[in-house]
């Protein structure tokens, strides 16, 4: 479907229209409504910040014991890479999804003082299931990258540094599972949505689910 042809289907009308400047006071009141997506938002964060402080609990310990800092380079390391790289890695994934679904036309954008980075594919329309898709892409790489690691290389310096990755990068994705609750909220509604970059908004339609 195509935005012309979504405008002009009188079974969908407009939920919302939402300047990327202002999303985070678009996603908050729908995560305080709890859906079943901010409870996964939750559980998420409180186990990538409960690993994060056994991580850094653990580095500290040979400071204590053999003055020995050597752990705590690899957690600095994992803090810098996080607010850097891992920035630029979370919208390609995002970017790489958006691609898989069949989006062209992709542009980034970022607001440094409000700590936002997004992509966005200009007049593609999505549905709920491909939303997910993109927005889930980069919570579930780094998390599944990251614990692999972890497992694997437990007690020694790549732990330390893809443990504070894991538990930081659950911070990161708060925006991503915020828009899957604005779905989540209207269970009674198939909602499709699409990115004007002109504009710098994000608009939502939704039609009575089962209404032909």
């Amino acid at each position: 479907m195509t935005v012309e042809e979504l405008i002009r289907n009188k079974d969908y009308t407009l939920l919302a229209s939402v300047k990327h400047s202002e999303m985070k006071n678009f996603i908050f009141p729908e995560i305080e409504k709890r859906p079943f997506w901010a409870g996964i938002a939750n559980m998420y964060q409180i186990g990538g910040l409960f690993a994060f402080m056994l991580g850094l609990f653990k580095a500290f310990m040979p400071l204590f014991l053999a003055k020995s800092g050597h752990n705590l380079w690899w957690v600095g390391g994992g803090i810098v890479f996080s607010f850097s790289i891992l920035i630029v890695l979370h919208e390609l994934i995002h970017a790489a999804a958006y691609l898989a679904v069949g989006a062209k036309k992709l542009s980034f954008g970022m607001m440094l003082k409000k700590f936002m980075f997004y992509v966005q594919a200009d007049k593609h329309v999505i549905n709920y299931r491909q939303f997910q898709f993109v927005a889930l892409a980069p919570t579930v790489f780094v998390a599944v990258l990251s614990i692999a690691v972890m497992l694997v290389y437990y007690n020694q310096p790549p732990f330390y540094f893809f443990v504070t990755v894991f538990g930081l990068h659950s911070i990161f994705c708060v925006g991503d599972f915020g828009l899957l609750c604005f779905f989540a909220n209207r269970k009674d509604t198939e909602i499709v949505t699409y990115d004007d970059s002109k504009s710098g908004e994000s608009y939502f339609y939704g039609k009575i689910k089962n209404q032909q």
